[in-house]
């Protein structure tokens, strides 16, 4: 059996690598896809589509995006294909929001997909953050997956939400 110091040591080494996953590619700018590229990408139940690029102000916490970074990368660190109850709240007709990172060449990485390592070339990447279905994601816009459930993502982005729209 782990001891607890063990388990949070492998813990904290499990997120650091799956960082890499979501946040590597980086050239000066830490914890950013190479172009900054990230948008918030909202769905109403009708269908209507907003996106918003994120762009941070010049005075902007850093430490804001790259904790949703985080929360991100360990959603992505374990991925399974989504039963039939996953699916069936996917179909609700509810407001999404995801966010969503943009590779302007494809950008080879590795999953762990229902207990086995997948590696894809990958030009989007989105994770549902609010909506019935938290945590899920889509790669390449068709492969969808369901992620860790992780309660620290949707308060992750309500922060950087409220730091982008200058909201308390």
């Amino acid at each position: 059996m782990l001891s607890r110091r063990t388990f949070s040591t492998l813990a904290f080494g499990l997120i650091v690598l799956c960082s890499s996953l979501f946040l590597s590619g980086c050239s000066d700018k830490p914890y950013l896809t190479q172009d900054g590229s990230y948008v918030i990408l909202t769905v109403s139940p009708s269908g209507m589509t907003q996106s918003e690029l994120v762009q941070l102000p010049w005075n902007a916490n850093m430490a804001v995006m790259q904790k949703l970074l985080v929360e991100s990368s360990f959603v992505l660190s374990d991925l399974h294909t989504p039963t039939p109850q996953e699916l069936a709240q996917s179909d609700q007709p509810t407001t999404t929001v995801s966010l969503q990172a943009n590779y302007p060449q494809p950008k080879r990485m590795s999953f762990v997909v229902d207990g086995h390592a997948l590696a894809l070339d990958v030009q989007s990447l989105q994770i549902e953050v609010e909506g019935s279905n938290v945590g899920q994601v889509t790669i390449n816009r068709t492969m969808v997956l369901q992620g860790i459930n992780d309660p620290n993502l949707q308060p992750a982005f309500e922060e950087l939400d409220n730091m982008l729209h200058n909201s308390n």
